[in-house]
């Protein structure tokens, strides 16, 4: 006779569910399924998503929620994704005194300074730099052709338009000339202003250095460091504009990236936010179990973690001040900032401290999770195990696993270990920051505002469309197509994802190099402390040496590199680490949800 359980795990991205026949004693597998987790990750709004990858799960085996003996679902700890990780820095607010752009396709080359005057006026006998509006290219260099004849000493040329090469190739002299100043009416006319632009293949030195700035503007040595936004903003560019508006006051407004108190079981921890990723995780590990942290009022961090709180508070309808952060983890990242008065919304990046954290809420949401699934299915409903417990259970049916084992959950929101030993005693541990900090990361130090091209960019391979039938990976290899690759992607560089290829856009200027380095940092950021600190914490004494080997699991898992990037880390502590082969052909996220419908009786593995 049969006898079905279902096993679901609520993650932050996904939810998967698994059924396991118990009714001949050994489990059997049936089926599973995973869907998309719906609302955020320990909240009522999760029951669709059970719901939804329950009933793909019975359908695929030709079954029905009667046909189920029983489900458990997972204790899920929510991190909020959306809120946890924002960035905490120092954030500068400039005025308008001086404002950069950097085109994609600048003209002529060289550096230049002059007083900005109009296209139509162009006269008198110093340096001019011509401001040019909605004027065909034609006739713009039919203009400056004739200001040349005259004598007029133009030096450089500011354009609206995208036609700076246009302009090149039909003026007598060469000239920088930076165009797609969308912002052209904010060129005032009669200041100072400063053109370059590099040859092909090189950035422009100038104008992204302050005191190259300051030596062309005659800045003292307060104005020169008001100019560093714009030279940052302009570093690594080809080209840019730099210009000082008349009588303009620069005005600095700081917010305090603010001081963070970590209460912990030990002792308390108050340190400033600036001191950076890892004196923040020194500190967390002077304080012990951490208990709560709240943050300074009126800055950055103290309205981060009140955020935190508040939502939190607001989704399972509880006190806020019962919300408890219960892990952090922070890593040290960049910031794209606009630049006050900017010709083109342009960014300069600054330093900045990202951090994830854990919410630790009652157990009245799972409760309400597990009454709403079981409203809908008519199926007791139990919320059973830790994720942590859980997934070692499932990565116990990996073929040539055995005790002891330990394991790493490497999710979309946390980082989980587990160790089983040779009497069968599990130590268990919940870190907040994984997969979705990464994505968040990847987005900010590439400037994409595009939290889906950040999550493609996390999962797949670059490559850099070279002609209209092949493309050139990052690791050298090339691959020929049969159909013409749209015209649009040619000297692109493009994620191939099993979708097709997606193009990247960025305000900054992207080589495959530095989206892959990017990439690739910001998942060492992320795993490698939170693997090492999870697995000092589940190991005897401490000991990571004590470890011999790990199994990897959860949806991060499966990622095309951070098993090698793990790999690579951890066998400085000769430890073996590889992903989980669930029964011999489930793949690693299923491994909580198999753990779960594996768990037909008491909670000891």
């Amino acid at each position: 006779m049969r006898k079905l359980l279902a096993g679901i795990d609520i993650g932050n991205s996904t939810t998967e569910a698994v059924i396991m026949d118990h009714g001949s004693g050994k489990p059997a597998y049936v089926s599973s399924a995973m869907k998309p987790t719906t609302g955020v990750k320990g909240t009522v709004r999760n029951v669709e998503g059970c719901e939804n990858a329950l009933r793909e799960a019975l359908a695929s085996a030709g079954l029905s929620c009667g046909d189920l003996a029983g489900i458990r679902i997972n204790q899920a700890a929510p991190v909020i994704s959306n809120l946890s990780m924002d960035t905490v820095s120092e954030t500068v607010v400039i005025g308008s005194a001086m404002i950069g752009h950097n085109p994609d396709t600048p003209g002529g080359e060289g550096l230049a300074y002059g007083m900005t005057a109009p296209l139509e006026k162009l006269e008198g006998s110093g340096p001019l730099v011509a401001v040019v509006g909605d004027v065909p290219y034609y006739e713009t260099a039919k203009r400056l052709n004739e200001a040349f004849q005259r004598g007029i000493s133009v030096v450089a040329v500011i354009c609206k338009n995208d036609d700076g090469v246009l302009i090149a190739n039909r003026i007598s002299h060469t000239i920088p000339i930076v165009d797609e100043v969308a912002g052209i009416a904010k060129v005032e006319i009669g200041v100072p202003a400063a053109v370059e632009v590099a040859g092909n293949g090189q950035s422009i030195k100038t104008l992204s250095n302050p005191y190259g700035i300051a030596g062309l503007f005659g800045l003292d040595a307060r104005q020169t460091r008001e100019s560093i936004p714009v030279a940052r903003s302009l570093t690594g560019c080809r080209s840019g504009v730099v210009l000082r508006a008349k009588g303009a006051q620069v005005e600095t407004r700081r917010i305090r990236a603010g001081n963070l108190t970590l209460i912990g079981a030990k002792r308390n921890e108050t340190l400033d936010v600036n001191a950076g990723a890892d004196a923040i995780m020194e500190a967390q590990r002077r304080a012990g179990e951490l208990q709560d942290a709240k943050g300074e009022e009126g800055t950055n961090v103290g309205g981060l973690l009140h955020s935190v709180k508040q939502t939190m508070a607001e989704l399972t309808e509880q006190d806020e001040k019962q919300m408890r952060i219960t892990g952090l983890l922070a890593a040290d990242t960049f910031a794209a900032t606009e630049v006050g008065g900017a010709l083109a919304g342009e960014r300069a990046m600054e330093n900045a401290v990202m951090l994830a954290a854990m919410v630790q809420t009652s157990a009245l949401p799972m409760r309400k999770i597990a009454q709403g699934l079981e409203e809908r299915t008519h199926i007791p409903v139990t919320v059973y195990g830790r994720e942590a417990e859980m997934a070692l259970r499932g990565a116990l049916t990996t073929p040539g696993a055995g005790i002891p084992l330990a394991i790493l959950d490497l999710g979309g929101g946390s980082t989980d270990a587990a160790l089983i030993d040779e009497k069968g005693i599990v130590k268990a541990v919940h870190h907040a920051g994984a997969g979705e900090m990464v994505t968040r990361m990847i987005d900010q130090e590439l400037d994409l505002r595009d939290r889906d091209l950040a999550e493609r960019i996390k999962k797949y391979p670059l490559a850099k469309v070279e002609g209209l039938l092949f493309l050139r990976f990052e690791d050298g290899s090339v691959r020929f197509v049969a159909e013409p690759l749209p015209p649009q992607f040619y000297s692109r560089v493009v994620v191939d994802t099993s979708e097709g290829l997606v193009p990247i856009r960025s305000s900054k200027k992207l080589t495959m190099d530095k989206i892959a380095q990017t990439r690739r940092q910001a998942k060492q950021k992320v795993f490698l402390p939170n693997a090492q600190r999870a697995l000092e914490a589940v190991a005897p004494d401490g000991d990571i040496r004590r470890i011999g080997s790990v199994v990897l699991v959860g949806g991060s898992s499966q990622d095309f590199e951070i098993p090698d990037i793990l790999a690579e880390y951890l066998a400085a502590w000769r430890i073996t680490t590889g992903r989980a082969n669930l029964l011999g052909f489930l793949p690693p996220h299923s491994a909580v949800a198999l753990g779960l419908a594996l768990s037909e009786g008491g909670g000891n593995l």
